[in-house]
């Protein structure tokens, strides 16, 4: 398999930190995230995040909540939001402690207040893969809602300790890993971490050759061939010279693949406009620095 470093050497995830809130908080991601954990060999943390501002709306009068069980509204009030908040944390919890089992995985739950974003970032650390999902429901724009947009993300992990950070679509298929691939030690991790996700028998990994030289993408590509020999994965070369994230976003969607592995600091590099295509991006994306 795959070492997990490039030149520096870079330990493997130590954790799985997952992000919900009453917006994002969908069983299938913690089942997911179990997923993950136990191809990664790491331990699983569920963060769930009371939203302080809903918390702090809830806390004026006057601010009615609506139910299709009654005709009218009735106060939200903070007891109220509390409640249901804690009850939607249980089931989660449950549901976590369910995954966990199927997986095979230590899992922890714990319940915070605060920003979404900015929890997950301080909760996760430099040997923590940060695991944000969307909504489900949200058809062309996954981030309308609670969740953060992408390019918040990116800009939060450039600050962060945190290196990585997986932007979990909700129905992402069975299909390829694509890495972007430019020789640097983020894109050796990033290589290695879409080798322990990709499925163990017959998984398939397709690297974009981001290289301006033949010669130097053909030395790449027998490079991560020579990694890879000792595994059950498959590799596709694809030489990309000028890919930006425009066209890793299409070629991404055109192969049909379930990740997108990207630098954080190039796709941070590109500017509002590349970074916005990550709200029409068919699969998850997997952030790393």
């Amino acid at each position: 398999m795959i070492a997990a470093s490039g030149a520096g050497g870079r330990q493997r995830f130590r954790r799985v930190v997952l992000a919900m809130d009453t917006a994002s908080g969908d069983p299938r991601a913690l089942d997911r995230a179990a997923v993950l954990a136990a191809r990664l060999r790491g331990d699983l943390l569920a963060l769930f995040v009371d939203d302080i501002d809903l918390v702090r709306l809830a806390r004026h009068q006057g601010v009615l909540a609506y139910s299709t069980l009654s005709a009218g509204g009735r106060e939200l009030g903070a007891d109220h939001l509390q409640t249901c908040l804690r009850l939607k944390a249980q089931r989660l919890c449950r549901a976590m402690e369910q995954a966990a089992a199927r997986r095979q995985v230590k899992a922890v739950f714990e319940m915070r207040q605060g920003r979404l974003l900015a929890e997950v970032l301080q909760a996760a650390g430099d040997d923590d893969l940060a695991v944000i999902s969307w909504p489900v429901g949200k058809a062309g724009a996954p981030w309308t809602g609670s969740p953060p947009p992408p390019e918040a993300v990116v800009r939060a992990l450039a600050e962060a300790r945190v290196r990585s950070v997986l932007l979990l679509h909700p129905q992402s298929g069975d299909g390829p890993v694509l890495v972007a691939f430019d020789g640097s030690e983020a894109a050796w991790h990033g290589l290695a971490t879409a080798a322990q996700v990709a499925d163990v028998d017959g998984g398939r990994i397709e690297v974009a050759l981001l290289a301006e030289r033949v010669a130097l993408a053909d030395g790449w590509a027998r490079e991560i061939g020579a990694r890879l020999a000792d595994s059950e994965l498959s590799a596709t070369f694809l030489l990309t010279p000028r890919a930006d994230v425009r066209l890793l976003c299409a070629l991404a969607t055109h192969r049909r693949c379930t990740l997108l592995v990207l630098g954080a600091d190039r796709t941070l590099g590109e500017g509002e406009v590349a970074r916005s295509l990550l709200y029409r991006a068919a699969c998850s994306v997997l952030l790393v620095r």
